[in-house]
């Protein structure tokens, strides 16, 4: 008799204030790839919130005013101070990686600075204490500067990530960045025996033929008339998932995507059951610039050099402006599990130059929407659809 050992996991602990701030920073996740969607909702993509979420974090800390009362709200932290927001940042990056010890989670931040721009004592130390950043003073004006900062990209996404940064000029004055990198093995594996080329129909009717991965399982079973779906676990089993949402007949992923928010996510009703389970073996990339998007859904401030205030990161320069808010990321989904990154970057500029029960079967065979989250906190760390392509 083979006996198989899993390791001790974890639960992360939230303080009762850090526990809401998780719901509402769901509602974020949510609001943010509904945006996104909006924008182009005949691809498939894949987002993480939760990188979005440790920029404009870092970017809070050294923010004031107006500025800072907007990323606070569109992060979900109502009227708290940026103290509350770094030490939630901190306890994810701390907890979160160890949950699982046999699922790869890497949480990284850098924060570089053009050699002419002197940063402040107190946001420096902030970034190293609340975000494990790298803080690094670059020449700009140079291409080893881009090769650097593309180096840490690719090294922290895990090699999904090569690049994100074409160039850098002299006038650009900071950037800040995050790498969320997530690898891990199902809990029960497809058998690639058992994956053959079927059919799966596009949103639009037509038909492509795709390797569908195969099982049965008792698995996690949730049915509405929105969707139904399943919960397909990682590692050990009771802290890492992907959910998959099918939308019901007669509706889109869009349809599913609109009707998301914490509070329907939470009271959505899950039960054990057993599923004939068909899963596409997928590859998905997204490069999704969040301007436009972040400003719309309350933050808008922060892109408009007239108003900006980041009068707390740099010693001589009150004018900086967010010029570009932008994330990469890439999903593999495969019989043996799922590798996943995101990479988000904030560019800087002064405001003196302006840039802009036996349910049966569960088939996915037409395009679907799917969410990797944490279960001890309910922290979503990505969402995407598959759309066939």
């Amino acid at each position: 008799m083979v006996v198989q050992m899993l390791p001790t996991t974890r639960a992360i602990e939230l303080t009762q204030e850090q526990k809401t701030f998780v719901v509402k920073n769901n509602d974020f996740s949510f609001n943010l790839y509904r945006a996104i969607n909006e924008a182009d909702s005949k691809s498939s993509n894949i987002t993480s919130p939760l990188s979005v979420t440790y920029v404009l974090g870092m970017l809070n800390d050294g923010a004031a005013g107006q500025t800072a009362k907007e990323l606070t709200q569109v992060l979900g932290f109502g009227d708290n101070n940026k103290q509350a927001v770094n030490e939630y940042c901190k306890s994810l990056i701390e907890q979160a990686p160890v949950a699982d010890p046999s699922v790869i989670l890497q949480i990284a931040n850098i924060v570089a600075a053009n050699e002419n721009l002197t940063l402040k004592d107190a946001f420096c130390k902030d970034m190293k204490d609340y975000y494990s950043a790298e803080v690094a003073s670059l020449d700009f004006s140079k291409a080893s500067s881009v090769d650097y900062l593309n180096s840490w990209c690719k090294e922290k996404s895990g090699g999904m990530i090569p690049s994100i940064i074409e160039s850098l000029s002299p006038q650009d004055l900071l950037v800040l960045m995050n790498a969320v990198y997530f690898n891990a093995t199902w809990t029960e594996k497809f058998d690639a025996k058992d994956t053959k080329q079927e059919a799966f129909t596009m949103a639009d009717g037509s038909k492509a033929t795709l390797p569908m991965m195969h099982r049965k399982a008792e698995i996690l079973y949730c049915e509405s008339d929105l969707f139904t779906a399943i919960n397909l676990p990682f590692g050990s089993g009771d802290r890492w998932n992907m959910r998959i949402l099918l939308p019901a007949e007669g509706k889109t992923t869009s349809d599913v995507i609109n009707g998301l928010n914490s509070d329907s996510w939470s009271k959505a009703f899950w039960q054990r059951a057993q599923v004939d389970i068909k899963v596409p073996r997928f590859t998905t990339k997204s490069d999704i610039t969040l301007n436009g998007m972040v400003a719309k859904l309350g933050a808008p401030s922060m892109f408009n050099p007239d108003v900006a205030d980041f009068s707390l990161i740099s010693k001589n320069r009150k004018d900086l402006f967010v010029s570009l808010l932008k994330q990469k990321a890439a999903i593999e989904v495969t019989e043996e599990g799922t590798k996943t990154a995101a990479v988000t970057v904030a560019m800087m500029c002064g405001a003196n130059i302006y840039m802009i029960p036996d349910k049966g079967n569960f088939h996915a065979d037409r395009p679907f929407v799917y969410i990797i989250q944490e279960a001890s906190s309910g922290a979503i760390f990505f969402i995407g659809t598959f759309q066939g392509d």
